[in-house]
């Protein structure tokens, strides 16, 4: 069983009409916003994948991370979605399969399951150290998330003492056991979320009898969330949501920021003619074009739009956002999602390898943007450097490395 110590917030969210239900990749806000954006103001991480400690003290409205490979960017967004959850144990399973895992086969043994599921969540796959994410949500206060490791074995004995075959014997000093006696193993990730005026508890176990979700029917996000992954996506989802905003009358707004990457787009729809929900874009062509067939880049930015209006008042973590998008136009695309987030007051998190992508950041946001790079001291420890716009504009200007 590992040992804790306290510390950590939580935050998760979808965004459109609460009634619904969702899928483990989105959340319903609660929290409404009065009189300023509600958002992260601050962040802190320990024993969670790369980091043993990390901390970002000062958060903004538009947060764009930077850093080598493997540095952490990625585990950055995860531990935000994970936060926002407020303790939902499928977000565990959700994060592994963003990073290709996608589940086990009938034989899998429940080592293998530690192994793979759970041991790289922690810091130096120690899961006897609690995995703690902290933060301050200024609608909310302070949110905390704890993520502990518990492995149980079980060993039945047959209460037929002293008769033939019985599975063990007992002597004066001890007791032996028969090589037929039955381990029963349990493991059991047990997630704490916790804010002023909430506590929740939930489990995700796994065990020789397959595995099992324990989480409590009123354990609801207090605010909204939703993850781009920097490859791939469901083209069945962004019609859906394109749907909701066609509802809303707000579709053009889409259709006027992808004639960044398009001039003849001259509208959108979405249609099933295909089997499934899909976007289709009128280009002036004697028919309608998959949104798909436009290129990587319109559907890069429409899947971003589209998230950014699905979790009104609540946050978007973006992995890799210039992927397909050619650096011409970045300026134009970060002034387009700096619009849309202003419009449904989200909070949006990006990780980048690109220098002209943080340029052109900086250019189209100026003062709006909080740039952060993850970097390790000379120890080999994780640690956040955060530069405003100032301070962002000398280290671009005298060609400082800060990606």
């Amino acid at each position: 069983m590992g040992r804790c110590s306290s510390g950590g917030m939580q935050d998760a969210g979808d965004g459109t009409p609460p009634a619904r239900t969702l899928p483990s990749w989105a959340h319903v806000t609660k929290i409404q916003s009065i009189g300023e954006v509600t958002m992260f103001q601050n962040l802190e991480i320990r024993n969670f994948r790369l980091f043993e400690h990390l901390k970002m003290e000062k958060l903004g409205r538009i947060n764009l991370l930077a850093g080598c490979n493997n540095s952490g960017k990625t585990t950055f967004l995860e531990t935000l979605f994970l936060l926002s959850g407020a303790g939902n144990p499928q977000l565990i399973s959700t994060i592994n399969a963003l990073r290709g895992f996608q589940g086990f086969g009938e034989a899998a043994t429940i080592e293998a399951v530690q192994e793979t599921a759970f041991k790289p969540l922690f810091y130096q796959f120690d899961s006897n150290k609690c995995i703690n994410i902290t933060g301050h949500y200024n609608s909310v206060g302070p949110v905390e998330l704890t993520i502990r490791f518990e492995r149980k074995t079980t060993i039945e004995l047959s209460l037929k003492e002293g008769l033939p075959g019985s599975p063990f014997v007992e002597q004066l000093d001890r007791l032996w056991l028969s090589p037929k006696t039955e381990n029963i193993l349990s493991d059991t990730l047990h997630l704490l979320h916790k804010s002023p005026e909430v506590i929740h508890t939930a489990h995700l176990r796994f065990s020789n009898d397959g595995i099992q979700l324990d989480n409590s029917p009123d354990n609801n996000p207090f605010t909204a969330a939703t993850f781009i992954h920097a490859r791939g996506g469901n083209p069945s989802r962004d019609a859906t949501r394109l749907g909701n905003l066609r509802r809303r009358k707000q579709g053009e707004l889409l259709v006027d920021a992808l004639k960044i990457m398009e001039p003849r787009l001259q509208a959108l729809e979405e249609n099933s003619v295909a089997g499934y929900p899909m976007i289709w874009g009128d280009i002036g062509l004697p028919e309608l074009v998959p949104l798909s067939m436009m290129g990587e880049g319109m559907t890069r930015i429409a899947r971003i739009l589209l998230g950014i209006s699905y979790v009104a008042d609540g946050l978007i973590l973006i992995d890799e956002i210039e992927n397909g998008i050619h650096y011409s136009v970045l300026e134009k695309v970060w002034s387009a999602i700096a619009d849309a987030a202003e419009r449904a007051q989200v909070q949006v998190f990006a990780t980048t390898h690109s220098f002209e992508c943080m340029e052109a950041a900086h250019k189209a946001l100026g003062e709006k943007l909080m740039f952060h790079r993850i970097e390790e001291d000379r120890e080999g420890r994780k640690r956040c450097v955060t530069l405003e716009a100032e301070g962002l504009a000398a280290a671009i200007h005298h060609g400082f490395e800060v990606r």
